[in-house]
């Protein structure tokens, strides 16, 4: 009886391990993914942005998601608007002050499955130096083998923040109402490879 318990425990362990090691490492790149923001201003238009430079690491198993995490970092200098000017003022101490918060980084501390091809992620989001926990759902666009190349995932999201919880205020900005929202959305369409094929 005790042997033939210990020898379910270990093929127990054997399957979770098996289970664990399920989850494919993939690294995000930034041919296959768009870093995006759009803000109104004066309250009638939408103006969108992007960030050029990041990186990032994920790790996904479709079978079991809640293995599954992620962690980006983007690099606050490579905001692109279409402007030059006002690209150089979001990088002044007045919005982003990269000189003193270069980076804008996302770590998840959970992934769970929010019906089908959707995802619940909940993670830290660094902006401006401050760390606030959110959550938003994910939409996986699914895995697909590319030949002689190697597994692509694809991950698209679109998701809400206050950028005064972060601190990023505009202040200069202050004395004219209503020039710029509160609310700035974000959208993320993330390719991500295996690093052997990267």
């Amino acid at each position: 009886m005790y042997r033939a318990l210990k020898c379910l425990l270990l093929f127990g362990s054997l399957i979770h391990a098996s289970v664990s090691s399920a989850a494919e490492t993939y690294l995000i790149r930034p041919v296959y993914t768009t870093v995006q923001f759009k803000i109104t201003k004066w309250m009638v238009l939408p103006e969108q942005g992007q960030f050029r430079e990041f990186d990032g690491t994920m790790n996904y198993d479709p079978a079991h998601p809640d293995q599954s995490n992620i962690t980006m970092t983007v690099q606050a200098s490579s905001i692109d608007t279409k402007d030059p000017t006002r690209d150089g003022v979001l990088r002044s101490d007045d919005f982003f002050d990269v000189a003193r918060f270069p980076v804008l980084t996302f770590k998840s501390t959970s992934v769970h499955s929010n019906g089908p091809n959707t995802l619940l992620v909940t993670g830290d989001f660094t902006v401006h130096g401050v760390t606030k926990r959110i959550s938003f759902p994910v939409t996986v666009r699914g895995v697909h083998q590319l030949p002689k190349i190697g597994n692509l995932a694809g991950f698209e999201t679109t998701f809400t923040i206050n950028r005064r919880d972060y601190g990023v205020l505009g202040a200069r900005w202050g004395a004219v109402p209503a020039a710029l929202s509160d609310e700035v959305e974000i959208h993320l369409l993330i390719g991500a490879m295996e690093p052997a094929h990267r």
